[in-house]
């Protein structure tokens, strides 16, 4: 048993003086183990690595230059191309697609208006076919057919343009006073009819680049 002495006043039992102490200890557990579990889930959240960005729709604006092989400029250009949730519908229920580059060759007249000195078309129609899983894209101008098991890699293919033949050297003098421009395109007039007063009036079927364009000097 304690002996208090003469203060009486000032003596507890040993039970009384333990408790308010044991409850400031498990306050103290609580509260460093809270502080720990937070810290972890910070840890957790600073280190999970932020969502991709969606893949948007549309069709970026191509990166584009010419170079010279043997006397003729080519081109080399490179188009983003990404379909509508419609338009991808539309192409995996049997409904083929022509993606057409579009290419023009502008001489500069200094007191008139530029004169378009040529036109280039490259056209590739993209079908689905659902027996075999594959994407089957068709050059257009020279009949060259590809299949794909995954559509990106198929719109990525018709969106690069390597070496692509313009327009003779001797055609194109002085070099200074020529400008080429490209872009790529969803044609509207290759839709069924019944899928053409969509194209037109819906912006999910608005799918083309801007005008690239690069010089010749």
């Amino acid at each position: 048993m304690r002996d208090c002495g003469r203060r009486v006043d000032g003596c507890l039992p040993a039970r009384a003086m333990s408790a308010p102490r044991s409850r400031l200890f498990t306050a103290r557990v609580v509260t460093a183990r809270l502080v720990t579990v937070l810290a972890a889930v910070g840890v957790l959240l600073v280190g999970r690595p932020a969502p991709a960005a969606a893949d948007t729709a549309g069709f970026s604006l191509p990166t584009a230059s010419v170079r010279m092989v043997d006397g003729v400029y080519k081109l080399d250009a490179v188009a983003r191309l990404r379909l509508s949730a419609p338009v991808r519908r539309a192409l995996e229920n049997g409904v083929p697609l022509t993606i057409t580059w579009q290419v023009t060759i502008d001489r500069h007249r200094s007191w008139w208006f530029d004169a378009q000195a040529a036109e280039i078309v490259q056209r590739y129609r993209l079908e689905y076919h659902e027996l075999s899983l594959q994407y089957v894209v068709t050059n257009l101008n020279t009949g060259e057919r590809r299949a794909y098991t995954r559509l990106r890699v198929a719109l990525d293919q018709i969106g690069t343009l390597i070496g692509f033949p313009l327009v003779d050297r001797m055609l194109v003098k002085p070099p200074r006073d020529y400008a080429g421009f490209a872009r790529v395109r969803l044609e509207h007039d290759t839709l069924p009819l019944p899928l053409r007063l969509d194209a037109l009036l819906s912006s999910d079927w608005d799918l083309e680049s801007q005008w690239q364009t690069w010089s010749f000097d």
